[in-house]
């Protein structure tokens, strides 16, 4: 999701602040979501208006975002089971 984020606002020459603006996500999320923060997933809701603000598919960012939450779970399992 991150990449598709960042690449696509950077094509269209907006900044994290235009994107805000646009869909009323906060400018903290949209960089946590950018460097790919280990511990911050957008909510489904963020991730609507992210792409929304885009003009990208939302089921496309949706999907990318779902992958993340998968990848989270996964950490959290495997860093329990090695404790």
């Amino acid at each position: 999701m991150a990449r598709t984020l960042r690449g696509t606002r950077l094509k269209k020459g907006l900044s994290v602040g235009q994107i805000s603006k646009r869909s009323g996500v906060r400018e903290w999320i949209i960089r946590e979501i950018e460097i790919e923060s280990p511990s911050y997933v957008p909510s489904e809701g963020n991730t609507a208006l992210l792409a929304e603000a885009l003009r990208v598919p939302v089921g496309s960012l949706l999907n990318q975002r779902d992958r993340s939450v998968e990848r989270l779970r996964h950490r959290a399992y495997e860093a329990a089971k090695g404790s």
